[in-house]
């Protein structure tokens, strides 16, 4: 797997964000937050309590000690999602900037009408 960092920046920008959508498409386990440490339940097992922020509020769900090998992997899938994503974003926020950029340079000749003038009186 290449980590987003080493994505060669000199590629052009559509080709950059088709390797980035492909790196995104091979995580196949996500799990929002973080682990916290084992809490003693109401039964005779111990659980465990990722905990993440979703909507401004701290969300908790527990888990039984025997699923918690798999959480880590799952973690780390959501922070490499999120890393990516965040890479996709500037990609296409720098391509759509060259494109208005662009497209003002090209339009830069050609006088616009103004909507709120009055028509001209011959």
């Amino acid at each position: 797997m290449i980590p987003p960092s080493s994505i060669d920046i000199r590629r052009a920008p559509l080709q950059r964000r088709q390797e980035i959508l492909q790196q995104i498409n091979t995580i196949t386990r996500m799990e929002r937050g973080k682990l916290c440490a084992p809490s003693p339940g109401s039964g005779a097992r111990p659980f465990h309590k990722p905990q993440s922020w979703r909507r401004g509020r701290n969300l908790t769900r527990c888990v039984p000690a025997d699923e918690v090998p798999a959480l880590p992997e799952a973690g780390a899938g959501h922070q490499r999602f999120q890393e990516w994503a965040e890479d996709f974003v500037e990609l296409t926020v720098a391509l759509t900037r060259a494109e208005r950029t662009g497209d003002a340079k090209n339009n830069s000749q050609k006088p616009k009408a103004n909507a709120n003038a009055k028509p001209k009186r011959f």
